[in-house]
């Protein structure tokens, strides 16, 4: 098992709007997909949502309560 394997992007907000998911960002068909998905797929994913650069977390789950 490589290093980060068992990061997710989710927040336990789990609601779908439109495909998307309002807590993590993430599509339904990424959700899906996510626990058989290779650890590279993750990291492009993990990414696009801006982790590593802007907010991990605990920022998303602020961000959410705030409005």
């Amino acid at each position: 098992m490589q290093a980060g394997f068992r990061i997710s992007p989710c927040v336990g907000i789990c609601t779908v709007n439109d495909s998307v998911c309002i807590g993590c960002n993430r599509t339904s068909l990424e959700i899906q997909e996510w626990g058989n998905m290779p650890y590279p797929d993750r990291w492009v994913i993990m990414q696009r949502l801006g982790y590593g650069k802007r907010m991990g977390r605990e920022e998303r789950l602020r961000r959410y309560e705030r409005g």
